[in-house]
This record gives C-alpha cells, structure tokens and sequence, in this order.
C-alpha cells in the first residue's frame, strides 16, 4: 500500500485525473516518478501479494489490496489464500481511461439491446462486482530489411486484340513493427481477448508499479514464445497490406500473383510484456458461469447473455397470435399442406441443434480439459438436445404424406402432433443456447499439474 507524503493517507491511482491520488486530502503525484528512488529503478521486481481461489485455483496480484467476496473466474463467495512474491515488472501498461460508472453504462447499453435478458443481469448490486483487472500481454517487435519480389499480371484488349502481360514486382522493405500484442495469461479466455481487443500503443507508458495502485492484475503464465508464430504471421500480413496498398502495387490493372512470404526478409525481434486494462464481471447460476469484459482503455464490450425462458415463451406467445390470425385472413393453406410445413420446420430445428451443439462442445472444450471429474459434463450437457422431439415430427410428416390419406382430419391430427413436437423441442434448443451462451465453471487446479 502506498501512503500519501503529506498525510499518511492511503494512494491510489485516479482514472479521471491520470495521475496517483490521496483518499483523504486529495493530493495528486505523478505515477511515473511517485516514491522513485536509484534503487527502484536499478530493480527488476516488484512486492506484490498473489491471492488464490480455493475452489477454482485461480491466481491474481495486487499491491495494495485485500481480496474479499467474489472469485471473477468461478463467481463464487470465498476467502481468497494469499501470499506474497516478486514479480517481474513489466515494461509497458496502459493505464485504465474507463471509470468504473462508465464502464457499467457500457455494460448496460449492450445487454438492453438483448430484448430477453436476464432481469438480475441490470441489478445495481451485482454491477457493483465489476473488478479492474490488469492484463498480462506480450509485446511482439520486429526490425526487418530485405529485398523482396512478386508475380504479377495484366489483361487488356486492344483493337482485336486480347493482350496477357506478366510482370515481375520487386522492391526493398525497411523499418519496424512494435508491440504486436498477445495474452499471456493462461486462464483467460483467448476468444475473450481477441473480442475486446485492440488497445492502442499510443496509451502505453513505462511501467510502475504505481498505476496498480487500487487495481488487480493478472499472472503472467505463458511462455513468450508461445506466440512467435502468430506474431510472426501477423507481420507478414502487415507487410503484405503495405505492400499491396497505396504506397505498393496498388494498381487496379495489374493482379498480384501469390503471397507474400515475410521470411525472405532478415528481422530481428524482441519481446516486452506489458499490463493492459478490463473491467471484470462474472454471473453465476446453478453449476454455469457468464462473463462480461469491458476494455478499460477503449470501452468495447463482450459479454455472455443467456435468455430468460419465460419471457422469450410469453413474448413468442403474443406475437405468434397476431400473426396466425393475418395469415389466416390473407392465405388459405390446405390440409395437404400442412405436413409439408411442419416437415420443413422440423428439419431447420435439427439442423439448429446440431449447429448448437458442436458451438457448446467448442466453447466447453477448454474449461472441461482442466478437470477430469467435470469431462462428464459435456455429455450431460449435449444429450436430449430436443433433434429427437424434432426428428419424430419430421418422421409424421413424411408418413403422412406418403399415405396421402383422403380425409383431412389425418392431416390435421399429423399437423398438430408435428407441431406439438417441433415445440418441445425448440424450448429444449433454447437451454441449449443458455449452455452456448454460459460456461462451465473453470478448475485450475489441474491445470497446473499439466
């Protein structure tokens, strides 16, 4: 914890002001030099207290605070164990710019455009768990020179003519591409990261310790050549963009031929870890989890909403009325018809529920892979999928109209069990999107044996 010079009281970093602020007598100092001696700056660590979720084994830092309450990860109330270490300062943070408030009306702007969201998902109290987090990055830099050369061609006519010219496309790239970021936190989600990104370079400054002051952060736990090729791919593509932009070859009547292949330059890279900010929100019911995320430099938003089943069954109820009834008014549809409809639905609700399914067993994939005893899960929450309900209702109407029977009262029965099964199994594909859009509680206990 740091204290203020002038009272004692405790400092912490103000996001509206950017700089460090005194709880009590308000003072501000600047982070960058606040309590900076010779021998900080000679050290490449820093204290920090590491906190551990006994239920979900997940790990986080602070400087200053006490951790009490909610686990982000498994969304459970616990006591966190704690210990204290020292970790490697990083070399570039970007600062939060989102306040906390701001960063709730973010959250609530995305959520009400969800029309059957969950009424908890609004409640002031459980917006009030939102977390500042600190993300652990690595920081990609390139220097690169070389000569380099395309294929390329063009198709005119001239007269009578039909003329193909080939053209050989060389030139000589030099310069540098800094801090193509990567998470280097094991725990959270990459799909997540790769959401809310970017985070501007132009917000990053050199690490202190002090901009942690009144926030958590993240562990580092991925090694940084983890990404070496992802980031190396990243810079062929920026290359290739300038390459083939307006500064390049960009010609409307010649077409490049190929791709362009980055190692044929030399490079020279380098590596720095940097701590970005987002706001931390996790939403717990039964043994399923939901995640919100706010980029707290940019303000971008990812969050999990799963549906509220009653409303969406009142809410299909009230408009699927008005509806039968100007379709009875302006279309007749005969008996023969019918099994044909409900055939067709009964497919498309199959087709859904596979498509849902492989989304869960996808999403489901990395949190059950930490725990063997939780592997079980997967199944339970893939079977009665509701494609049997569908699949049956399909069947009758097939039957149906193979039979071709000439009352209509047969047709008219086949509708309704068609269309009795088509609904039973639509409401079952709307848990299944409640699975899709949730997670399965993480354990992080095994994943640290890997």
């Amino acid at each position: 914890m740091a204290h203020c010079s002038n009272c004692g009281g405790e400092v912490r970093f103000s996001i509206d002001s950017q700089d460090l602020e005194c709880v009590n007598c308000k003072t501000h100092f600047d982070p960058a030099t606040y309590n900076r001696t010779p021998e900080s700056l000679e050290q490449e660590v820093y204290k920090t207290k590491v906190f551990t979720c006994p239920n979900c084994g997940a790990e986080i830092e602070s400087s200053d605070l006490s951790v009490t309450g909610f686990c982000a990860y498994c969304g459970s109330a616990v006591v966190f164990n704690s210990r204290i270490k020292e970790a490697e300062k990083p070399q570039k943070i970007i600062p939060f710019q989102i306040s906390k408030e701001k960063c709730k009306d973010l959250y609530l702007q995305k959520i009400r455009s969800f029309y059957y969201r969950q009424k908890d998902l609004e409640d002031p109290a459980y917006l009030d768990r939102f977390v500042g987090f600190y993300l652990p990055y690595w920081l990609y830099s390139y220097e690169f020179n070389g000569d380099f050369s395309l294929k390329g061609n063009r198709n005119y006519t001239s007269g009578n003519y039909a003329i193909h010219e080939d053209y050989n496309l060389s030139g000589n790239l030099q310069g540098d591409v800094k801090g193509i970021p990567f998470d280097a936190s094991l725990r959270f989600d990459d799909d997540i990261a790769g959401v809310i990104a970017p985070f501007s370079k132009e917000k990053m400054k050199d690490f202190s310790p002090n901009y942690l002051l009144g926030f958590y952060s993240e562990i580092a736990d991925t090694e940084s050549k983890t990404y070496e090729k992802e980031a190396f791919s990243m810079l062929g593509e920026e290359m290739e963009r300038e390459i083939l932009g307006p500064n390049g070859f960009n010609r409307p009547d010649i077409k490049v031929q190929g791709k362009f292949d980055a190692s044929c330059l030399h490079n020279e890279m380098s590596v720095d870890r940097g701590m970005f900010p987002i706001w931390f929100l996790s939403y717990k019911k039964k043994d399923r989890i939901s995640y919100a995320i706010v980029n707290g430099e940019t303000g971008k938003v990812y969050c999990d909403i799963p549906i509220d089943e009653k409303k969406f069954h009142k809410s299909s109820l009230l408009i699927a009325i008005p509806i039968f009834l100007v379709l009875n008014l302006l279309f007749q549809v005969s008996a023969e018809t019918l099994p044909i409809i409900t055939l067709v639905l009964s497919a498309f609700l199959i087709f859904l529920s596979q498509v849902q399914l492989h989304k869960i067993r996808v999403r489901d994939r990395e949190a059950l892979r930490y725990s063997r005893n939780k592997r079980q899960e997967e199944a339970k929450n893939t079977e009665q999928s509701g494609t049997f309900r569908a699949l049956l209702a399909l069947i009758i109407s097939v039957l149906i109209l193979l039979w071709h029977p000439v009352r209509d009262e047969y047709y008219y029965i086949a509708a309704v069990l068609s269309a009795v099964a088509s609904i039973f199994s639509l409401r079952r594909m709307i848990k299944k999107f409640n699975l899709l859009s949730t997670r399965s509680i993480p354990d992080f206990f095994e994943k640290k044996e890997e």
